[in-house]
């Protein structure tokens, strides 16, 4: 067991947590394939120098030059204007600046948002209810997410959008609950990380098996024993009968029996990967040399092989951190943002090659914004922030949300250091990616309990508008107007 990576794939035992969620009994099982791939930036990214605003409102302030001002030290330059970007408004709050920019080591994403197949959401991140204004925040009538500015409470919830509880099931893992049956293979979990067990995929009755990136025939969940003196047929023979031997038993304590469950599925799961991966075809898009885009190279390949896999739908997650930076922020982002730009092209790249880049729509989250204003060298923890979604099904070219006023001022500030209240709540972007993925609006509020705050379903009105919904059947079932469960 020692020379294994079994213990990545142990299954959550949410046996023990069954008062978290329940399993609807109405979920329709699609047909077709679709995929989501979660691309989290631990840390909290500091995305007011991702997208940067450089038109002039109605006012007539310029942008860009009230950003240098409130941004002092931490500005951007020169950053590469966005091609006539469409700028939605939303709620009262409406995008102040016609134009926009990307930090100049973002050229890839430029050129996708160019071509329509990437936008921006704007102003993100957790909240339980609506607040419109710094009033409103400070009136102490507003539930307000627990820890907020805290690390590990805000990177949880937003793997949850379930900000008043720190023990809920993930976004990913509910998603999977609902759909895991219409995946043809039970052996392999609709849930694959390529960053070990998180919350966004831990869900009542399906939990992630997690990989590493170096996806080969021979190297997907455990490793096979070593092949000593050439005997490798008759070792793993020996592994195999030893570990049903001992996972066949029943156990009478309940520890014991989740364990021998999910040894045995995190068996199975490799032997299935390991076949379906000597059938990946060749991927000719250049993936750069680094974490990130190697894991999202991993996932291009498993979902090259998806009709091996039994697979109708896929969810991904991976883990890019070293985001929280408090010093040292503008080199920082020089040297990271071209990772992000670069993998993220690649990816879609081969999306398009393998024939599915409408069926592939990947989305970035993160801890929390930083602030606007400037701690010498840094930035510090804040709130509401800018998000990337970007995939053939997107309706690109958009900067979605409402982009806040760089001024301390805006009514969304809450201090003086430049901390926004979300304008977009982490529920409503995911009922939108859960609408696109054939989740029907009377399900949605077990996938997202706190969403009758924000969205209410009706036909042809989605909470954002950013995912387009041509030949998507949703039933015409309506949305509870009360379906918090938390």
């Amino acid at each position: 067991m020692g020379s294994t990576t079994l213990l990545s794939t142990l299954a959550h035992l949410t046996s023990l947590n069954g008062a978290m969620g329940k399993q609807p009994a109405n979920a329709a099982y699609p047909t077709d394939y679709k995929a989501l791939v979660c691309i989290l930036f631990s840390g909290g990214i500091d995305s007011y120098n991702m997208l940067i605003p450089m038109g002039v409102n109605a006012g007539g302030d310029n942008g860009f030059n009230e950003y240098k001002a409130i941004r002092t030290d931490l500005s951007v330059l020169n950053p590469i204007a966005l091609t006539n970007p469409q700028c939605a408004g939303f709620r009262s709050f409406a995008c102040n600046y016609g134009a926009y920019g990307v930090h100049p080591q973002m050229t890839g994403m430029r050129d996708l948002f160019n071509s329509g197949k990437l936008a921006f959401v704007s102003n993100i991140g957790t909240l339980i209810e609506p607040i419109l204004n710094k009033t409103q925040f400070d009136s102490g009538q507003k539930k307000l997410p627990l820890g907020l500015y805290s690390h590990s409470d805000q990177i949880m919830q937003w793997q949850t959008s379930v900000p008043q509880s720190r023990d809920a099931l993930g976004f990913g893992g509910r998603l999977a609950d609902l759909l895991n049956a219409a995946n043809t293979n039970a052996e392999v979990s609709m849930n694959i990380s390529l960053a070990g067990k998180n919350p966004f995929q831990r869900g009542l009755n399906v939990s992630e098996y997690a990989i590493s990136n170096n996806v080969q025939p021979n190297n997907v969940g455990f490793q096979s024993l070593p092949t000593w003196w050439g005997n490798t047929g008759y070792l793993t023979d020996l592994r195999n009968s030893t570990m049903d031997s001992l996972v066949s038993q029943t156990y009478a304590n309940l520890l014991q029996q989740s364990y021998s469950s999910s040894t045995k599925t995190a068996t199975a799961a490799f032997e299935v990967f390991k076949a379906a991966l000597n059938k990946v075809p060749t991927i000719t898009p250049a993936f750069p040399n680094n974490k990130l885009a190697t894991d999202l190279l991993a996932i291009a390949k498993i979902i090259s092989v998806r009709s091996h896999l039994g697979a109708k739908r896929q969810i991904f997650f991976v883990n890019y951190g070293g985001w929280d930076m408090h010093d040292d922020l503008l080199s920082g982002m020089d040297s990271k943002l071209p990772v992000v730009s670069q993998a993220l092209k690649a990816f879609y790249d081969a999306t398009v090659e393998l024939g599915v880049a409408n069926q592939v729509t990947s989305f970035t989250i993160s801890d929390f914004a930083r602030t606007i204003t400037s701690n010498g060298k840094g930035s510090d923890h804040a709130w509401g922030a800018n998000q990337i979604v970007m995939g053939g099904a997107v309706n690109g070219g958009k900067i979605l949300g409402a982009y806040p006023k760089m001024d301390v001022n805006y009514p969304l500030n809450i201090s003086f250091r430049g901390n926004y209240i979300p304008a977009v709540s982490t529920d409503e972007f995911y009922a939108e990616l859960a609408l696109w993925y054939g989740v029907s609006p009377s399900d949605l509020c077990y996938v997202l309990p706190n969403i009758g705050n924000f969205y209410s379903y009706s036909p042809g009105q989605y909470p954002l508008g950013f995912m387009n919904f041509n030949g998507t059947t949703i039933s015409s079932d309506n949305l509870p107007q009360n379906c918090l469960t938390y």
